[in-house]
């Protein structure tokens, strides 16, 4: 009997180093290739701050003589530039970043690699695609953000009803432009109909819109508007400088957004695609987007602001695949609620 268990553990360990050898030799990348590859198509939608520039330094410091390109572009507009390039046979990128909701689009248009970086057991397993074509590389949380020089802290908003009262009407609320996962979001968590209701109340508040989560944020340091939906990071960021804002973990909910990064299956520069994905991937490359202020699900890697972790979150509505999608659904509703200009 002994012998017979023994024989079985020596099967299963045998299983898994065979299988582990497997995977790795599925997913191959050579240095040397990746040098003579020389560069890295990097489409993303990541901006403020200096992380882009700091990521790139890092890595080509790492890796040289190989270069990143980095092609910035609104979630909506990246995926359409990947559609177009696709539908006229042109394959560009390496890696591309967007927020989740844009980024599960991408699957309709080009497949992506199935490649499954040292780091990968590391990732949240919602935060991880268990085919391998993508993990997050950063997150974060969409609530309600306040000037602490023109709200006193008993009136702080720090619950999605508290901005439908008469207080905040007329153009005392921010809105970011591009808000529509938040909306969709809500939507989804709350439910269709009382999500909406929600949605025209909060409209009939007349906010203001302005291009941004970043600008929004800055906007709210300066006192363009007393409250404002925002990105928790950026105000965490403006706080640590000494500005005079606040935030809610009270809401119900707070809305989690991932930002995934996936490898192009026709990449041009495969190899050095790989190195720089698992860059990203690593705890050097992770803690790049924390101390930014984003948080990070890679289990070896702390938040900057323990305020903004996942775990210190009461009512999260985390990413939901059928917010994305409904993308078209909520990007028009946002537009046609909030009155946001559309571009021709």
């Amino acid at each position: 009997m002994l012998f017979i268990l023994r024989a079985h553990w020596i099967f299963f360990f045998a299983a898994l180093a065979m299988a582990t050898t497997a995977l790795a030799q599925s997913n191959p990348k050579n240095i040397d290739s990746a040098r003579k590859e020389g560069e890295i198509v990097w489409y993303g939608s990541l901006t403020g701050g200096t992380i882009v520039g700091r990521i790139i330094k890092a890595f080509e410091d790492k890796y040289p003589p190989i270069k990143v390109k980095y092609l910035r572009m609104g979630g909506a507009g990246l995926i359409e530039r990947i559609r177009s390039e696709a539908r006229a046979g042109k394959f560009l990128w390496d890696i591309a970043t967007a927020e989740y909701v844009q980024f599960f689009q991408l699957p309709k248009h080009v497949a992506l690699a199935k490649y499954f970086t040292p780091e990968f057991q590391k990732f949240a397993e919602p935060h991880r695609d268990p085919n391998g074509t993508w993990i997050s590389l950063y997150g974060a949380i969409a609530t309600i953000g306040w000037n602490t020089r023109m709200v006193k802290p008993a009136d702080a908003p720090k619950d999605w009803r508290n901005l439908l009262e008469p207080k905040w009407k007329g153009k005392k609320i921010g809105v970011p432009a591009e808000a529509y996962q938040w909306y969709g979001g809500m939507v989804a968590y709350l439910g269709d109909k009382a999500g909406r209701d929600f949605m025209r109340a909060l409209a009939e508040q007349d906010p203001q819109t302005q291009q941004g989560y970043t600008n929004t944020a800055n906007l709210l340091v300066a006192g363009e508007f007393p409250v404002a939906i925002i990105r928790a990071h950026r105000i965490e960021l403006a706080r640590a400088k000494g500005a005079p804002v606040d935030w809610s973990a009270e809401a119900n909910p707070i809305v989690y957004s991932i930002h995934p990064a996936g490898i192009s299956e026709k990449a041009p520069h495969p190899n050095a695609a790989r190195f720089f994905y698992d860059f990203l991937a690593s705890v050097e490359g992770q803690t790049l987007f924390t101390e930014e202020g984003f948080t990070s699900s890679h289990s070896g890697v702390k938040a900057l602001f323990p305020r903004v972790g996942l775990d210190r979150i009461k009512h999260p509505a985390p990413p939901d695949a059928k917010v994305s999608e409904r993308i078209q659904v909520w990007l028009k509703e946002h537009q046609e609620t909030f009155h946001v200009p559309v571009a021709r």
